[in-house]
């Protein structure tokens, strides 16, 4: 007990002196450099509140990755126009701002999704725009400019480049035999558990805990609808162990939000594999002559022509 007592009082000690030489710097600060980093802090503080809005409203809202850019946009435009009607003079305040939300979203979506870089770019320009915008001495003309510049560029990223590069990374085509397998039927009536000669069968993969899965499904559901007089295109959703799912959960989360759609397992993730898939949700066209045409993995519903293209897939064949 003796020397817990002593490593206490050391720390204590060690705290106060901290505190002392913090108090001290602080005095030694002009009136002019105390409040240039009070406005740090508080550039720090909107940065924080930056990230902290762009991820809540991806969890919150929809993870659509258009609705995390212009998030930020709105959030990073609006605390620079802030530090520009304050008079900013300081380098140091925007890069304040701008590190908290680029520090996430580098560590938590660029690396697996390396073609969202812009919007990292597009959210530094916004700042440098934004700081802009109120300082009289600059021209207003090219002030104005600068915004209809971001907003076009804006326009053009979410209508066309995000889409494209999504659609791009999780589709890939191809005409291999697919390998030989056989699900286990969950849900009642006709369950396709392997592909039939003659009829095209479109396989998804699907995990109940797994929330792309649960935003996928509902465009799966209506790409059958738009197909319901396809007697020859058949549609299973196919559950596996991941996440500990089991045939009675996958069965339970269908009946609780009224899918229609068959269901099977997949027990060990044996197709999962032998299909090459790695993560969730999965999907797998197969044709009529058992040839794979299409693998795609992972989803997000900035994918604007998801459902229209999948159809479109699936009526070519």
């Amino acid at each position: 007990m003796g020397e817990i007592d002593s490593d206490l009082e050391n720390f204590e000690s060690k705290r106060a002196r901290t505190r002392i030489l913090i108090q001290r710097a602080i005095m030694k600060l002009t009136p002019a450099e105390r409040g240039r980093w009070k406005f740090r802090l508080a550039s720090l503080g909107l940065g924080v509140l930056a990230a902290g809005a762009v991820f809540a409203a991806s969890l919150a809202v929809s993870d659509d990755l258009r609705l995390m850019y212009l998030v930020g946009v709105i959030v990073l435009f609006g605390g620079a126009t802030w530090m520009g009607a304050k008079s900013w003079r300081d380098w140091l305040s925007p890069c304040l701002l701008y590190l908290p939300l680029a520090g996430m979203f580098g560590f938590f979506v660029l690396g697996q999704l390396p073609f969202l870089w812009p919007h990292l770019l597009l959210w530094a320009l916004a700042i440098a725009i934004g700081l802009s915008l109120l300082v009289a001495r600059l021209n207003r003309k090219a002030m104005i400019s600068g915004v209809v510049i971001l907003f076009a560029i804006s326009v053009w990223y979410c209508m066309s480049y995000i889409p494209d590069r999504m659609k791009r990374a999780t589709n890939h085509f191809g005409d291999g035999a697919a390998p030989e397998f056989a699900f286990r039927a969950v849900s009642e009536g006709a369950v396709p558990t392997t592909a039939t000669p003659g009829k095209i069968l479109l396989i998804d993969f699907f995990g109940t805990w797994c929330p792309p899965c649960i935003a996928e499904l509902p465009e799966i559901v209506r790409v059958r609808a738009g197909l319901q007089n396809r007697r020859d295109i058949e549609f299973v959703v196919v559950g596996t162990n991941a996440g500990g799912d089991t045939p009675a959960r996958l069965r339970a989360f269908a009946r609780q939000q009224h899918v229609t759609l068959p269901l099977a397992f997949d027990q060990g993730k044996k197709a999962h594999a032998a299909f090459g898939l790695s993560g969730f949700p999965g999907i797998v066209v197969i044709d009529r002559a058992g040839r794979v045409r299409l693998t795609r993995q992972g989803y997000n519903s900035s994918e604007a022509s998801f459902r229209s293209d999948l159809t479109q897939l699936l009526e070519s064949l």
